[in-house]
């Protein structure tokens, strides 16, 4: 399998901060309350640097689909209790709580509805998906900036999407409710927590 981000991966988080500061590591952590008690599923995590300030309480197992990200993820979280995992996500342990941060926005609408399958099958009764991403802009600035993110990871990193996905009728469509969330950057960001019906 290609590794997309082999180029992007020494620099990905300093750019990210350089551009947003540290709105996108809040939105990923204001849901991760009590990790220590859970096991978790971490998809698409990258570099896992924004989870290095609680790698001591997360055990699971991290899901990602770059070798590069993945042999930094291990890097930066070698004090978690994590299964490094490379490709693409499979269910297999139930797990108490998925952690889904800027994953969606990158994948077509089928890859959406199959990850949310699997999802489905790795959550215990009770489990939660803690969600992060990229919604409508709000300004004119985010929406120049929002162009040229789609843009930039089509180029460089094969993403296929053009747009945003609907990622609340993905989430019904496939049995969860929305019941907590957080907005950032006026809304531009969100973080929500789903739970099965």
């Amino acid at each position: 399998m290609k590794d997309q981000y082999s180029l992007l991966a020494p620099w990905y988080s300093s750019l990210v901060k350089f551009i947003f500061g540290q709105k996108l590591k809040e939105a990923k952590l204001c849901f991760l309350d009590d990790a220590k008690s859970k096991r978790v599923l971490i998809i698409g995590g990258g570099d896992g640097l924004d989870y290095a300030e609680i790698e001591a309480d997360i055990s699971g197992e991290y899901w990602e689909l770059s070798d590069s990200m993945l042999k930094k993820a291990k890097a930066n979280l070698q004090f978690s209790q994590l299964d490094f995992r490379l490709g693409n996500f499979e269910a297999g342990k139930k797990s108490d709580e998925v952690w889904l941060h800027f994953v969606l926005d990158t994948l077509p609408d089928e890859a959406i509805e199959s990850l949310l399958e699997e999802i489905k099958l790795a959550l215990k009764a009770g489990g939660r998906i803690v969600f992060a991403d990229f919604f409508r802009p709000k300004n004119y600035r985010q929406k120049f900036l929002n162009q040229v993110m789609i843009t930039f990871f089509r180029l460089v990193a094969g993403h296929h999407r053009k747009d945003l996905p609907d990622y609340s009728g993905f989430f019904s469509k496939k049995g969860f409710s929305k019941t907590e969330e957080q907005r950032f950057m006026e809304g531009w960001v969100k973080a929500q927590v789903w739970r099965l019906k």
